[in-house]
């Protein structure tokens, strides 16, 4: 013993201390490995909205720089949104889903695990009304398969995206390429 009569501590863990720390260690490999094919799952698929976005910003692009026309489309048996020159050359693809060929159109729905995006282009028609914020024009007319984009601009449009449970209207800026926010 020591002049103060107190025992001196040895430097080091107990067996508890060891114990304890370990036992953490295994949760938190377990919580990990356990969702590890969800989140590889996960990095093969792209949400199809910001695909979307990137491909209406690289149509704008090729189009300004080209100095031709240039089309969007969207091939729903492959889930991949193609920039198109105007013979129907592809200039690019974008794909929802990465290193997936896809099938064709028509057992486009649902091709075993894999939930196919929907994809619907869609013309905004010139307002009208006494509001000024309505079209007259029927929403069937107003569908596009594909939208043009010339010298950098394309004409007003909207995507509504379908994807799971989500169905999401994206309005576009004729001039940038971005995604216009409404104000609520």
């Amino acid at each position: 013993m020591n002049p103060a009569g107190k025992r001196k501590r040895r430097a080091g863990f107990t067996l508890i201390e060891v114990l304890l720390v370990l036992a953490l260690l295994a949760v938190m490999v377990a919580m990990i490995g356990g969702n590890a094919g969800a989140f590889l799952d996960a990095a093969e698929v792209e949400p199809p909205e910001r695909v979307l976005k990137r491909a209406v910003l690289d149509a704008t692009y090729r189009a300004s720089e080209r100095k031709e026309p240039v089309w969007l489309a969207y091939e729903k048996g492959r889930a991949t949104f193609l920039v198109l020159d105007p013979g129907g050359e592809v200039l690019a693809e974008h794909r929802v889903y990465k290193d997936w060929e896809g099938g064709d159109e028509e057992d486009a729905e649902d091709d075993g695990d894999r939930l196919l995006p929907k994809v619907t282009f869609r013309a905004e028609g010139p307002l009208a009304g006494e509001d000024g914020g309505s079209t007259r024009l029927e929403q069937a007319h107003l569908e596009l398969r594909r939208v043009l984009f010339q010298d950098g601009v394309s004409h007003p449009f909207a995507a509504v995206v379908e994807f799971g449970e989500r169905k999401s209207v994206l309005q576009f800026d004729p001039f940038s390429g971005y995604v216009v926010e409404k104000e609520e």
